[in-house]
């Protein structure tokens, strides 16, 4: 077995014909040409894809079968080479991550031979899915959305009595973190598009109401966002805005929303720490912002069954299929939620019933 290390062959070292491959199915095109299968792919889903056949590339390569003279790129894809390079795989990637490479090299496969027989890879990649049980269990993580929401407002109304020796800057820190948790909680934008937002392009004022506007070329499912922030968090933004904003900004200009302490805009890691942080100071267990959504759509389910079906438009989900799975995991949730109150009564019964002097025959 040969461990492979994750490492994926840049696109310029790809050979000459997988290089032509690639150019044909992400062209743009126009009236006369005609774009590729994959030119509406988002940029990440056009990054990914690149990644994955990158890595299989070098598979190939340190297995000495890609010098190999094929008819087409694709022909070196068989179920036997598959099958080795999961092998491969499995000491040093998790489940879940040999799911994803193997369901982009698919991807990539489906457009750049169409007309081939690809079930029997389709297969395996089902197979795979079936077997990628996440590390962490996500269920025990969530919590009601409206836990969240009032977190951030709490890190907002509480930073008069912040200081920091060390770091003067403490109490804006917390205002911006509140302020960032309070909008991803009611409108839990993807974290690229969260970390990304411009003022007056993104959030735009309209009389007393925020609203978050991203177009569909900037989101990951390439749908169009245009919804409106909680009135109640409209002071909150202004206050952010015209004071506390500024002073991180420390002279510097940007038009970005989010800003570090050193003046600079905050990257999606930076944001995925600091929410994680105060989740985790609050609840004892850190959320991510991506694990926001599963929150919200869990939440609707749970106290709002009968509407389920506005989980696709507040996610940007294509299909009522997406946030069914949220309705069943809030169904296993209150199940649990049952249990535990069934389990509380009965053992409130039985110590009353202990200590009564009377016992039923």
């Amino acid at each position: 077995m040969t461990v492979i290390p994750r490492h994926a062959v840049p696109l310029n070292d790809w050979p000459a014909a997988d290089q032509v491959m690639w150019q044909y199915v992400i062209a743009e095109g126009d009236i006369f040409e005609g774009q590729g299968p994959g030119a509406n792919w988002a940029p990440a889903t056009i990054d990914n894809t690149r990644k994955a056949y990158g890595y299989w590339l070098h598979w190939l390569g340190i297995n000495c079968l890609l010098s190999a003279p094929v008819h087409h790129p694709l022909d070196r894809i068989t179920p036997e080479r598959i099958r080795a390079y999961i092998e491969d795989m499995q000491d040093n990637t998790a489940p879940l991550t040999r799911f994803v490479y193997i369901l982009d090299l698919l991807r990539f496969a489906q457009v750049g031979a169409p007309d081939r027989e690809w079930d029997w890879f389709k297969r395996i990649k089902n197979r795979l899915w079936a077997r990628a049980i996440p590390s962490r269990d996500k269920a025990s993580l969530i919590r009601n959305s409206r836990e969240l929401f009032e977190l951030g407002l709490d890190l907002m109304n509480e930073v008069s009595g912040v200081t920091c020796r060390y770091n003067p800057l403490q109490a804006e820190i917390y205002y911006r973190d509140g302020l960032l948790i309070a909008i991803l909680a009611s409108r839990p934008v993807r974290l690229k598009n969260l970390t990304a937002i411009q003022i007056g392009r993104h959030l735009i004022r309209i009389d007393n109401i925020y609203w978050l506007v991203f177009e569909a070329g900037e989101v990951k499912n390439r749908r169009h966002i245009e919804v409106p922030i909680p009135e109640i968090l409209s002071s909150y933004i202004d206050d952010y805005l015209s004071h506390h904003r500024p002073r991180l900004l420390q002279g510097t200009l940007s038009n970005r929303l989010w800003t570090s302490r050193f003046g600079g805009n905050l990257s999606c890691n930076s944001v995925r720490r600091q929410v994680k942080l105060h989740t985790e100071e609050a609840f004892g267990k850190p959320i991510t912002p991506h694990l926001f959504r599963d929150c919200a759509a869990t939440s609707i389910a749970i106290h709002d069954p009968e509407h389920v079906w506005i989980t696709t438009n507040i996610l940007g989900h294509n299909t009522l299929a997406t946030s069914q799975k949220y309705y069943d995991q809030s169904r296993m949730l209150e199940a649990g939620r049952h249990y535990q109150f069934t389990i509380a009564d009965l053992h409130r019964t039985l110590r009353e019933e202990a200590r009564s002097p009377y016992k039923s025959a």
